[in-house]
């Protein structure tokens, strides 16, 4: 068996972890649901969820040994993490190696629609405060350090800004910017953008083998996009 071989089948037999994200419109769940066509080879994965009692131990265990870090951060002139914040600093901090033990089961590709970017994203742009001063950059660090080994592969979505823009305007789902005018929409989208780039450069210094795979959504079809996943994980 040749080299080239050898890695195809190394990648075959390994279950790989991948995280699709993008600003608001860029079409994550349209390829989300789009890439449930395969259940044998690709499962589709969401956080544990605060409101099942099956969940509750995850997040008793977790939430114990993450409220330490956090007291020592507070500070009294910033406000406090609201339940659903704290739930989300919760997952970041125990669902990675909850997906290494499913991982280990059998061999898949786990696609993850709101992963670790996402809610690290979310986290440093809207939680409290004291979340963005430096002295929260060594929990930051230790969050990286826990997903560098889980994370394998991340589906950067994107479009231009306009059509962005008329997706948000037009889809049904309600969102924080979609009665608001164009400049504050796009500020909001490049607000996004910019943070992406800062974890995904931090989570790549942390692990260098980490794919970052870039699609327009305004030029390629979700079928399109799949087809290349799967290309890219010899699937």
């Amino acid at each position: 068996m040749n080299r080239a071989s050898t890695k195809v089948d190394s990648l075959k037999s390994k279950t790989r972890v991948v995280e699709i994200v993008g600003p608001a419109g860029a079409g994550k769940t349209t390829l989300y649901r789009a890439l449930d066509c395969d259940p044998e080879r690709i499962r589709l994965e969401n956080f544990p969820d605060v409101r099942k009692a099956s969940d509750a131990p995850f997040f008793i265990w977790n939430g114990l040994q993450l409220t330490p870090r956090l007291l020592r951060l507070y500070r009294p002139e910033s406000r406090q993490l609201t339940r659903r914040e704290f739930a989300w600093m919760t997952i970041l901090h125990g669902w990675s190696a909850l997906l290494r033990r499913h991982s280990s089961e059998r061999s898949q590709v786990i696609v993850l629609d709101q992963g670790p970017i996402y809610l690290m994203a979310e986290m440093r742009l809207f939680g409290p405060d004291y979340l963005r001063q430096s002295a929260a950059e060594m929990l930051w660090q230790s969050l990286y350090d826990c997903w560098g080994p889980t994370l394998d592969m991340v589906l950067w979505l994107d479009a231009a800004n306009d059509v962005l823009f008329d997706r948000i305007r037009s889809r049904e789902e309600e969102h924080i910017v979609k009665t608001e005018p164009a400049v504050v929409v796009y500020e909001f989208l490049d607000r996004y953008r910019a943070d992406y780039e800062i974890l995904l450069s931090s989570m790549t210094a942390k692990k260098a083998g980490l794919r970052v795979l870039r699609f327009d959504t305004g030029r390629e079809k979700p079928q399109e996009i799949v087809n290349k996943l799967l290309s890219e994980l010899h699937c």
